[in-house]
C-alpha cells in the first residue's frame, strides 16, 4: 500500500513577472518544473526567431499569450493569435518566430521535461533585465518606440 501524498499548497504566480524580453534574442524562463512537465515562458521581440529543433520524446504545447506566433515544422505553418494554442509531438523538428510588429510572450508546456530548453528558473530580475537591454542596443539609438511597459500593457490587455 502506498502512502498518502504530501500535503501541497498551492501558490498562484503571476506570470507578467516571468516575462524578460531581450533585445539580442529570444528569452525564456522557467514557470514550474517537476518529473512530469516543464512550464516556460518565451518572449520575443519583433522579428526574433527560435530556431529550428527536435525533442526525441517530448511533447510541446505552444500557447500565445500575447501577440501573434508562427510555428513552424517541415510539413506545416500554423499562425496562432493570442489565446491559441498548438501541439508539436516529439520528433517533430520545428520553430518558432515573431513576424509581427508586437511583441510576442508564448506559454510553453514540455512533458516529460528531461528534453526542454535551458531557461533562466524563477520570475525576471528588472534590473537585469535592463542591463541585457541596454547590451543590446546599437551605439546610435533608434528613434524612441513604446517602452517595454506600454507593449506588455497593449500586449497583456492592461
Amino acid at each position: 500500500m502506498s502512502s498518502p501524498p504530501a500535503p501541497f499548497d498551492p501558490i498562484a504566480v503571476d506570470l507578467r513577472d516571468y516575462v524578460d524580453f531581450n533585445l539580442a534574442s529570444a528569452s525564456g524562463r522557467r514557470v514550474f518544473a517537476t518529473d512530469v512537465v516543464a512550464v516556460d515562458l518565451l518572449s520575443l521581440e519583433p522579428r526574433q526567431v527560435v530556431e529550428a529543433r527536435t525533442f526525441a520524446t517530448a511533447d510541446v504545447i505552444y500557447t500565445v499569450l500575447g501577440g501573434r506566433a508562427w510555428v513552424v515544422t517541415d510539413d506545416t505553418e500554423v499562425t496562432l493569435e493570442a489565446l491559441q494554442s498548438v501541439m508539436v509531438p516529439g520528433g517533430v523538428p520545428h520553430g518558432v518566430r515573431n513576424d509581427s510588429p508586437d511583441p510576442l510572450i508564448l506559454q510553453l508546456v514540455i512533458s516529460p521535461p528531461d528534453e526542454a530548453p535551458e531557461a533562466a528558473v524563477g520570475p525576471a530580475d528588472a534590473a537585469d533585465a535592463e542591463r541585457r537591454s541596454a547590451r543590446a542596443e546599437p551605439p546610435n539609438p533608434p528613434p524612441r518606440r513604446s517602452t517595454l511597459v506600454d507593449r506588455l500593457r497593449r500586449t497583456l490587455g492592461g
